[in-house]
């Protein structure tokens, strides 16, 4: 498939449907979601400043996500999914941010190498969050901090949303 034709960054609502994974044995969760980073790039062409390279990054819900379906209540249904957005939307956040700083540095002639070095560390960064996401709402437990979580997040979308 040409670059041009590649997926894009999508931020979209998730909906029960995009839930088709296998629930885990034994977990204690209701639902989980598993996001991907993909990303490709041209050819480098060569600057004064080091090697161009452009980038083609796009984000996808794992086909593995997945919801129990003793899942309770609606209204806890709701708020269920509105914390699994939460993941989803960490990995926008991952995808934004590789693709913006990736697309404005310059690399070496071992580009493959730092590439993957830098998307590696934005991940880990982003993996990170999504632990302090869990423990700061205790999995969507705390309503309030869930609140604060869902507009900081909205509100980092909105940053780099422009910048895609």
């Amino acid at each position: 498939m040409a670059l041009a034709q590649q997926p894009q960054i999508e931020n979209r609502r998730l909906t029960w449907e995009d839930f088709r994974g296998q629930p885990a044995a034994g977990s204690p969760f209701d639902a989980y979601t598993y996001w991907t980073v993909r990303y490709r790039y041209e050819a480098p062409r060569r600057e004064a400043d080091g090697l161009h390279i452009v980038f083609r990054v796009w984000n996808q819900l794992g086909e593995r996500s997945w919801v129990k379906a003793h899942t309770p209540r609606e209204h806890v249904k709701a708020d269920l999914l509105n914390h699994e957005q939460g993941h989803y939307t960490i990995g926008v956040l991952c995808a934004l941010e590789f693709k913006q700083t990736a697309s404005a540095r310059r690399f070496g002639e071992n580009y493959d190498a730092e590439i993957r070095g830098l998307f590696d560390e934005i991940l880990k960064k982003y993996l990170t969050l999504e632990k302090a996401y869990d423990a700061e709402t205790r999995h969507m437990q705390d309503r309030e901090r869930q609140k604060a979580w869902d507009l900081r997040l909205a509100r980092m979308v909105e940053e780099r949303w422009g910048d895609r």
